[in-house]
């Protein structure tokens, strides 16, 4: 078959359906106009009409007729639309003239010669006597109100009028799909897929087994519950294997019906991806329910979908992640992060471009740092609207710790590290489904340096860290809590990125008996943080003053408990220097420092920054000192005599 016989055939369906219509009306006007218009004449002539029927010298009643026998043979999506709604030559008329108008101008002439000036689109009774005249079908506008193709969304009724004097409309869009046309749909966005589309070895065994169950429609999509990066790539996997474009759809845009025609159609396969709250339901729209579809769900709330398989999606195991880094970045020494980052496919692939692309622009060799700016940049934006990114390089020069302390964080640290493979060889007890979350309260007073070793955890593990905004999260319509919650856990465990919760008593303290309304909720609300906490796979590090405030219930959920002393004196000159650095005054006046003032490390970073106001070079005694004095006075506290004695008042 040469490629032009094939075009026609592809496209015999819409050139009926045109010429159907054109026809119709032009007969229709030949027969009610007094005079007839030059195009009215042109058109009424059924001879292109015959020839595309393949009926030659008939007559207008044959030629629906013969319409009438052929339309289940019809090639193409129309066919199928008709086939689908088993259509009658009338219904077939009505349909095409709502697409045609659409795309045929004659078509819009010829209706605004017909009906009242300046109405261009059909209305009913226009409709009903064309139907009746020349389609052997006797309808009322009641009867059309009732269509089917009504009933379905191809066509809808516009105006406020009686209903006479109502008109037809299809959106263009629906028009195109059914001629076989790609259309987007407001709130729909096709899913792209990577280049290298890699999902953990368990899930890529049961594709083929879920494939066939939807293909013998003992399922009619799946619930993907876990991992959204992976849930998205395993939806985009079956898509491609069933044949259907994969296409997101915002929830704003579900329940349009129309949706069902142009996923039916237009070969989609709809995603779904609702962030639900706990105990929160969500229902399938109606129209989507007779071709696959996919839901990509967090770990909370529930779904009401009649035959959706619901799948647990896991993440990618460390042998695989460690091949991927391995295969982009091949130069680079990626096995620390790999073991350490628990990310998806397309996350890893998307980083390491990022931090190749960066590293070539400064003219560098790719370094931690580099990667690590890719993975803040990698991190979700509505991650951002809940927690604030805390972009801190810190090395081991900076921190200054008692050695024990510092060796409970370099254990910390290595857990972390390790969370996903250290209950290998353990007794049945620990099970390969153990949670691999870590949890970790620092509690110390406040400049103690605790939110400085969150830093420091994030930057030896290369992870991005995020202090949680409580304020913004906490919302107060009941419900709406839990859900920003659910939502910032499951991007923070979708990115593997640290959380930092400070001042965690405020949430996980005492609770109270709960006998008013708000007590109850609140307990209600540090129940639901508790589980999900404890249910979090990535790495929580929660802050305190103080750890008789927080909670027993809590305290045994916690994987480490490391309390940051307040710094002796060889820690405090320590931290003294490392803040003065080159502009640190001449003689023993740091010793002096460092023996009576008892202030923490944050209480020092603020008197040396505010001492750099005044001096350009190495800061002066009397500009430390009176710095100092300002951060005795926030405390409500005297500056120490052997100390205040040295003071020019």
């Amino acid at each position: 078959m040469s490629p032009s016989s094939a075009t026609l055939i592809l496209h015999i369906d819409l050139e009926i359906a045109e010429r159907v219509v054109l026809t119709a009306l032009a007969l229709f006007a030949e027969i009610h106009l007094p005079q007839s218009p030059e195009l009215v004449t042109e058109l009424a002539d059924t001879t292109y009409l015959q020839t595309l029927l393949q009926q030659p010298q008939r007559s207008w009643p044959e030629l629906i007729d013969s319409l009438q026998q052929q339309l289940p043979r019809l090639p193409g999506t129309l066919g199928q639309v008709v086939r689908d709604y088993q259509l009658h030559a009338a219904d077939f008329f009505l349909l095409s003239l709502c697409g045609v108008l659409e795309s045929h101008h004659q078509a819009v002439l010829l209706v605004g010669l017909l009906q009242q000036p300046g109405q261009l689109r059909p209305e009913l009774h226009l409709c009903c006597a064309i139907c009746t005249s020349l389609f052997k079908r006797t309808y009322t506008p009641l009867d059309i109100l009732q269509h089917p193709l009504v009933e379905a969304g191809f066509i809808s009724l516009q105006g406020d009028e009686p209903l006479p004097l109502r008109q037809l409309h299809m959106t263009p869009q629906l028009w195109q799909v059914i001629n076989g046309k790609v259309q987007h749909w407001p709130g729909c966005r096709p899913l792209s897929l990577p280049d290298q589309s890699i999902l953990p070895e368990a899930l890529q065994q049961r594709i083929q087994q879920w494939l066939v169950l939807l293909s013998q429609g003992r399922i009619s999509g799946l619930i993907l519950r876990g991992q959204p990066a992976n849930g998205l790539l395993l939806a985009g996997l079956l898509a491609n294997q069933l044949g259907l474009q994969p296409v997101v759809i915002d929830l704003s845009v579900s329940q349009d019906k129309q949706l069902g025609i142009m996923a039916r159609y237009g070969n989609w396969l709809p995603i779904f991806k609702p962030v639900l709250a706990p105990g929160e339901h969500w229902v399938l729209p109606e129209a989507l329910r007779e071709q696959p579809c996919m839901v990509v769900l967090g770990r909370d709330g529930s779904i009401d979908a009649p035959g959706l398989l619901e799948v647990c999606i896991m993440g990618l195991p460390l042998t695989q992640r460690q091949a991927l880094w391995q295969q982009l970045l091949p130069e680079f020494a990626s096995g620390a992060l790999a073991e350490s980052a628990q990310l998806s496919a397309p996350s890893i692939i998307s980083i390491a471009e990022r931090a190749r692309l960066q590293a070539l622009q400064q003219g560098e060799q790719l370094t931690n740092q580099h990667l690590l700016h890719a993975r803040f940049l990698e991190t979700a934006e509505q991650l951002k609207l809940l927690a604030h990114p805390v972009a801190r390089y810190v090395d081991d020069s900076m921190l200054i710790l008692p050695d024990a302390l510092s060796q409970q964080l370099q254990h910390l640290i290595l857990r972390c590290r390790r969370r996903e493979s250290m209950n290998q060889g353990l007794g049945p007890t620990f099970d390969n489904d153990m949670n691999a979350g870590v949890r970790a309260l620092f509690m110390g007073e406040s400049g103690t340096g605790k939110t400085l070793a969150a830093s420091f955890v994030a930057t030896r593990l290369n992870a991005p860290l995020y202090r949680v905004d409580l304020a913004a999260v906490m919302n107060k319509y009941i419900g709406e809590t839990e859900k920003n919650l659910s939502l910032m856990l499951d991007q923070a465990a979708d990115q593997d990125v640290v959380l930092l919760l400070d001042e965690a008593d405020a949430l996980f303290g005492k609770r109270s008996d709960g006998g008013e309304v708000g007590e109850r909720f609140a307990n209600m609300l540090t129940n639901f943080l508790l589980t999900r906490i404890e249910q979090h796979p990535g790495i929580i590090i929660l802050t305190s003053n103080s750890q008789s405030r927080i909670d027993k219930a809590f305290m045994r959920r916690l994987d480490a408990v490391l309390e940051f002393p307040l710094p002796d004196v060889a820690q405090r000159r320590q931290l003294w220097l490392s803040h003065l650095g080159e502009r640190k005054p001449d003689g023993d006046f740091v010793t002096l420092l460092a023996q009576y003032c008892e202030l923490p490390g944050g209480y020092i970073r603020n008197a040396v920054l505010n001492a750099a106001v005044f001096e350009q070079g190495s800061l002066d005694k009397q500009a430390i000192l009176q710095a100092l004095a300002w951060e005795y006075q926030k405390l409500g506290r005297q500056m120490p005599p052997q100390l205040n004695r040295f003071r020019r008042l």
